[in-house]
Protein backbone atom coordinates (compact mmCIF):
# COMPACT_ATOMS: atom_id res chain seq x y z
CA UNK A 1 0.00 0.00 0.00
CA UNK A 2 1.40 3.35 -1.04
CA UNK A 3 1.14 6.51 0.84
CA UNK A 4 -1.30 7.89 -1.62
CA UNK A 5 -3.83 5.50 -1.15
CA UNK A 6 -3.44 5.93 2.64
CA UNK A 7 -4.02 9.82 1.39
CA UNK A 8 -6.98 9.03 -0.54
CA UNK A 9 -8.63 6.91 2.40
CA UNK A 10 -7.80 10.15 4.82
CA UNK A 11 -9.65 12.06 2.19
CA UNK A 12 -12.60 9.52 2.08
CA UNK A 13 -12.70 9.25 6.15
CA UNK A 14 -12.70 13.07 6.30
CA UNK A 15 -15.76 13.27 3.59
CA UNK A 16 -17.58 10.57 5.51
CA UNK A 17 -17.22 11.83 8.52
CA UNK A 18 -18.48 15.30 7.54
CA UNK A 19 -21.42 13.92 5.56
CA UNK A 20 -22.85 11.78 9.05
CA UNK A 21 -24.93 13.77 10.55
CA UNK A 22 -26.03 11.06 13.46
CA UNK A 23 -22.60 10.45 14.82
CA UNK A 24 -23.17 11.78 18.93
CA UNK A 25 -20.57 14.06 20.02
CA UNK A 26 -18.15 11.15 21.85
CA UNK A 27 -18.07 9.30 18.98
CA UNK A 28 -17.31 12.29 16.57
CA UNK A 29 -14.02 13.34 19.27
CA UNK A 30 -12.88 9.89 18.98
CA UNK A 31 -12.88 9.35 15.29
CA UNK A 32 -11.30 13.09 14.98
CA UNK A 33 -8.49 12.33 17.77
CA UNK A 34 -7.38 9.09 15.51
CA UNK A 35 -7.50 11.29 12.16
CA UNK A 36 -5.17 13.67 14.43
CA UNK A 37 -2.94 10.89 15.32
CA UNK A 38 -2.79 9.42 11.51
CA UNK A 39 -2.11 12.77 10.52
CA UNK A 40 1.08 13.05 12.59
CA UNK A 41 2.53 9.86 11.80
CA UNK A 42 4.51 11.78 9.24
CA UNK A 43 6.02 14.17 12.00
CA UNK A 44 6.50 12.09 15.29
CA UNK A 45 5.77 8.24 14.61
CA UNK A 46 3.74 6.65 17.17
CA UNK A 47 3.89 2.96 17.96
CA UNK A 48 2.00 1.13 14.88
CA UNK A 49 -0.13 -1.02 17.36
CA UNK A 50 -1.10 2.11 19.46
CA UNK A 51 -2.72 3.57 16.20
CA UNK A 52 -4.22 1.03 13.91
CA UNK A 53 -5.59 -0.47 17.64
CA UNK A 54 -7.45 2.63 17.84
CA UNK A 55 -8.98 2.72 14.65
CA UNK A 56 -9.83 -0.74 15.14
CA UNK A 57 -11.52 0.30 18.24
CA UNK A 58 -13.36 3.03 16.46
CA UNK A 59 -14.27 0.57 13.41
CA UNK A 60 -15.91 -1.92 16.06
CA UNK A 61 -17.70 1.24 17.80
CA UNK A 62 -19.50 2.12 14.33
CA UNK A 63 -19.95 -1.05 12.93
CA UNK A 64 -23.86 -1.24 13.47
CA UNK A 65 -24.98 2.60 13.11
CA UNK A 66 -22.25 3.92 10.31
CA UNK A 67 -21.54 0.90 8.66
CA UNK A 68 -19.54 2.89 5.54
CA UNK A 69 -17.50 4.51 8.38
CA UNK A 70 -16.44 1.67 9.82
CA UNK A 71 -15.38 0.22 6.06
CA UNK A 72 -13.13 3.22 5.79
CA UNK A 73 -11.77 3.12 9.09
CA UNK A 74 -11.33 -0.42 8.60
CA UNK A 75 -9.24 -0.28 5.71
CA UNK A 76 -7.38 2.78 6.86
CA UNK A 77 -6.40 0.38 9.78
CA UNK A 78 -5.48 -2.02 7.37
CA UNK A 79 -3.13 0.51 5.40
CA UNK A 80 -1.50 1.54 8.11
CA UNK A 81 -0.41 -2.42 9.08
CA UNK A 82 0.76 -2.86 5.61
CA UNK A 83 2.88 0.10 5.38
CA UNK A 84 4.03 -0.82 8.62
CA UNK A 85 3.09 2.31 10.64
Amino acid sequence: MTNEKLQQLLKELHLELGATETLDPQSRRLVEQVLRDVDRIDQQPEPAASVEARLREVMLRFESQHPRLATTVGQLADALGKLGI
